[in-house]
């Protein structure tokens, strides 16, 4: 009798849940794919607009990776920022809370942009565990915080940057920008400028989430 009543309870928790629309695109507005369902605290369906973009001696590159699956409500009102001199991503997240909402095309606001007042330290560098840092950045919107993010790819290949940071994106210790990587991470204070910005290696952290980086391309 236990064992009928769990198995009903099962069915009508799975009947109640949200069903969403998982798929991913590369510089695209929409995308399709399979329906989940989605379970706390991921209960919302949502969709992530990746945007990273890259000035160098041949202009500007930019990449955007369109995502659609299930969510926090916390992603939603919280935009994930992180501006340096040279590399920028913006990370926005839109959700709905109907079944098959997040299906069809999105279109999007643009994030605040006004300077908030603080300013930090600014670098980027390839294929390297430090970054001098030569330059500031003024910070916009909801960028309260000061960081370092190093990212390493599969195989070795490494970035650094540092720069002014969201919330949201000092929260997840850079994994909402360099999704795919074994990320190493750690806080840094606000430096003088031709500083040199290093690890330090007691306050490493290693996070490995699927998505893509360009940035490690070009």
């Amino acid at each position: 009798m236990m064992f009928v009543l769990a198995v009903c309870s099962a069915l009508l928790a799975a009947g109640g849940a949200l069903e969403c629309e998982v798929c991913y695109a590369i510089n695209s507005n929409t995308c399709s794919g399979h329906y989940e369902h989605c379970k706390s605290p991921r209960a919302r369906c949502t969709v992530t607009l990746t945007e990273k973009t890259l000035q160098n001696d041949n202009g500007e590159m930019r990449s955007v990776v369109l995502e659609k699956s299930c969510g926090s409500v916390h992603s939603c009102s919280h935009p994930a920022t992180l501006t340096t001199e040279e590399f920028r991503v913006r990370v926005t997240t839109m959700c709905c809370s109907q079944n098959y909402c997040n299906n069809g095309t999105v279109s999007w606001t643009a994030l605040n942009s006004t300077e908030n007042g603080l300013s930090c330290p600014s670098c980027f560098a390839r294929n390297s565990q430090t970054c001098d840092v030569k330059s500031h950045v003024n910070c916009t919107g909801a960028e309260n915080h000061c960081v370092q993010y190093s990212a390493t790819r599969e195989g070795g290949f490494t970035i650094t940057v540092a720069g002014c940071a969201s919330e949201s994106m000092e929260r997840s210790n850079g994994g909402i920008a360099f999704r795919g990587s074994s990320v190493a991470v750690h806080g840094m204070q606000n430096k003088n400028n031709g500083d040199s910005v290093r690890h330090n290696a007691l306050l490493l952290s290693f996070l490995s989430i699927v998505t893509i980086l360009p940035i490690y391309s070009q």
